[in-house]
């Protein structure tokens, strides 16, 4: 029994962006709540967090690359 390609693909993106979605929620969870807890610090924890966002992307983005550029 041979298994396709496209659906070892398919896991694959689908195992690899399940990883960076529980990253971007506990990011947003915790910048949330830091900023209920301090508001005044507002301006920097928003930018941290989108720091912390992108580099959680970033994840994702090598998982596509790996699948797209394998055979």
């Amino acid at each position: 029994m041979e298994i396709s390609p496209e659906l070892i693909k398919g896991i694959t993106i689908a195992l690899g962006a399940i990883g960076p979605a529980i990253g971007l929620g506990l990011v947003g969870a915790a910048a949330v709540n830091s900023v209920g807890r301090n508001p005044e610090a507002q301006s920097k924890v928003l930018t941290m967090a989108l720091i912390m966002a992108g580099l959680v992307d970033a994840i994702m983005v090598f998982v596509l690359l790996i699948v797209f550029t394998t055979k």
